[in-house]
């Protein structure tokens, strides 16, 4: 039976008319479209909705891709009977099923930012890809390793945030130079400040032991500075005299401007005076006067003429052990012994005075002479 609205019309037509194809589209559908796709005209109800749902989904927006399920038929299985005599048929029922869940690929950034990937619209929440942060850190030095999270408070893309971990490592970043301390602070940005470690050095002249930081230590444009004590250089100049100057590194400064008083005299010592050390070292200062070559004169006779009156007494002495050495071997006879004795006696008088006499007459003609001339 035709289910057209002048189906009684139908009813007395003829088989030929009854053969042509005829549409049902003008039944209303079931379903939420608004009319049914094109098909034969038939007994019975009509076959179920095979348009797609295109359906808006309420959390997204995107249209429902599913066959229609606003009007589906299904059959419902029947209690299972206790006795034979109680089984029921099963029932068909219409039932709206709500749209599946929409899987639409939708772009999807990790909460790190790492990477974007298409997934279902159903699933397109952002979540850790589980890679590491890798965001720099306040230190500037690392970054941070937590899995991928959502940063809070972060200045840029690259900068890590509030949220994510603490740098916790020393200061790893080369020291200056000759510079054997470690850094005080944790890791950090910039240059690490100058090193404020206290160390022991000798000053310039060796007696004082001095405390400097270790970064005045290795400015050299303050080195010489910092080994001065501050006291006097206790080294002399090539004069034998102390260094005027404060301490110092190397040979001592301006030793030819030393001008200390010495007190100096002439070559027989006779003259005494004092004078600046600079006209010493040019040979300016004392020099003999005449009265001084006088005296030196007068020292050289005396020295001669006691040299002569010595010699004249070694003679004498070889003469008398020469005498006496051949008195003992010659054996002569106690006469002959004794004038010799007497002879001796008489002459070795004369000898014995002999020497002084003569060297008082040289010493009084050398003071004529020197007198008168």
């Amino acid at each position: 039976m035709c289910r057209l609205e002048n189906s009684n019309y139908v009813r007395f037509l003829t088989d030929s008319v009854i053969n042509k194809s005829l549409s049902c589209f003008r039944i209303p559908p079931d379903c939420h479209h608004p009319k049914r796709e094109h098909h034969r005209c038939h007994f019975g109800e009509c076959p179920p909705c095979k348009q797609v749902c295109d359906k808006l989904h309420s959390d997204c927006g995107h249209t429902c891709p599913a066959l229609c399920h606003s009007d589906v038929l299904v059959k419902e299985e029947a209690q299972k009977a206790s006795m034979p005599w109680e089984q029921t048929k099963p029932q068909i029922k219409r039932i709206a099923f709500p749209c599946p869940e929409c899987v639409v690929p939708v772009p999807v950034t990790c909460l790190g930012g790492h990477e974007t990937v298409n997934w279902p619209c159903h699933l397109a929440k952002p979540s850790s890809c589980q890679r590491p942060c890798r965001r720099i850190l306040g230190c500037t030095n690392h970054t941070c390793s937590l899995p991928c999270h959502t940063v809070i408070g972060a200045p840029d893309v690259t900068k890590a945030g509030e949220n994510c971990e603490q740098c916790e490592n020393p200061c790893l970043k080369d020291r200056p130079e000759g510079c054997q301390h470690e850094c005080p602070k944790p890791c950090h940005p910039g240059d690490c400040k100058p090193c404020k470690q206290m160390i022991r050095i000798k000053c310039n002249c060796g007696l004082n032991q001095l405390y400097v930081t270790c970064a005045d230590w290795l400015d050299p444009a303050k080195r010489d500075q910092l080994q001065c004590c501050g006291n006097q250089c206790p080294k002399n100049y090539p004069c034998g005299h102390r260094c005027k100057a404060d301490c110092h590194p190397g040979p001592c400064p301006n030793p030819e401007q030393c001008k200390k008083k010495v007190k100096v005299t002439c070559k027989c010592k006779r003259i005494k005076k004092d004078f600046s050390c600079e006209l010493v070292r040019t040979n300016q200062a004392v020099k003999c006067d005449d009265i001084c070559k006088q005296k030196k004169e007068e020292e050289r006779l005396k020295r001669e003429a006691i040299e002569q009156q010595k010699k004249m007494e070694d003679e004498e002495k070889n003469k008398k052990e020469l005498e006496k050495y051949k008195k003992m071997f010659e054996g002569k006879k106690k006469s002959k012994v004794k004038e010799v004795q007497e002879e001796t006696e008489t002459t070795g008088f004369f000898n014995k005075y002999k020497v002084i006499v003569s060297s008082c007459v040289i010493v009084v003609v050398a003071i004529c002479y020197l007198t008168f001339h």
